[in-house]
């Protein structure tokens, strides 16, 4: 009996030694990290539908150009997950910028007599500019060798004075930093003889519209991060 407890006091004993060894061993490193970004959101649509003895048109197009940045660098952990996997600590808080917007929209009647032809309306805005604070995100590593942000959060924003409302097709596609990723080199995160790197995302998606509204919407997010190490000394 009394082997058997030495024998198992042995184990308990290597298998804490194991535990602390491995997370004496886990890599990680903490930096100030900021972020710059510009998302741009185009479209051009069409409608078409019957309205009596007429056809009734509608035509539109528009575009948003967000442009954000972090007013304050923020203090970021970046802890190994196995061998080639980054998991990150902390918000990208702080993020503050503009959004402008503009677009048109023109709806007609036209068609054979006795089809009465007119323009019903033509509602019309340039550059509208709206500005926010205190919105936020945060990095993620998906998978190996990819860096993503995640979605804005609070940024809040009504509606733009005197510009026409998107279509719901088109206002459903919202155009946020996800849509562009960038490449992420681990060695870069751990090597503490690297101060300082930096990170670009860079994505065009475009979108077709179909069914009772045709057109297309075309996105484009660009975004860079900047990563300074705080602690130097050997892991």
């Amino acid at each position: 009996m009394l082997r058997v407890g030495v024998l198992a006091l042995a184990a308990c004993v290597v298998a804490l030694a194991g535990a602390a060894a491995s997370a004496a061993s886990q890599k990680q490193a903490v930096f100030r990290v900021t972020l710059s970004g510009t998302l741009t959101k185009q479209w051009t649509y069409t409608d078409v539908g019957d309205a009596g003895d007429c056809v009734r048109t509608v035509r539109g197009s528009g575009s948003t150009t967000t442009k954000l940045s972090m007013r304050q660098p923020v203090r970021i952990r970046a802890s190994g997950v196995g061998a080639a996997r980054v998991r990150f600590s902390g918000s990208l808080s702080g993020i503050a910028g503009s959004v402008v917007r503009s677009g048109s929209r023109r709806v007609t009647m036209t068609g054979d007599l006795p089809c009465e032809r007119r323009t019903l309306s033509d509602e019309r805005c340039s550059r509208r500019k709206q500005t926010f604070r205190g919105a936020s995100s945060s990095l993620r590593n998906p998978r190996k060798g990819v860096l993503q942000l995640a979605s804005t959060r609070g940024m809040r924003l009504g509606r733009a004075a005197a510009c026409p409302a998107e279509p719901a097709d088109v206002a459903s596609i919202r155009t946020d930093l996800p849509l562009a990723t960038g490449p992420l080199d681990v060695k870069d995160v751990f090597a503490r003889d690297v101060p300082r790197f930096f990170v670009s995302g860079d994505t065009t998606q475009e979108t077709a519209l179909t069914g009772d509204l045709e057109g297309k919407v075309v996105e484009r997010v660009r975004w860079t991060l900047v990563f300074t190490r705080l602690d130097r000394r050997p892991s």
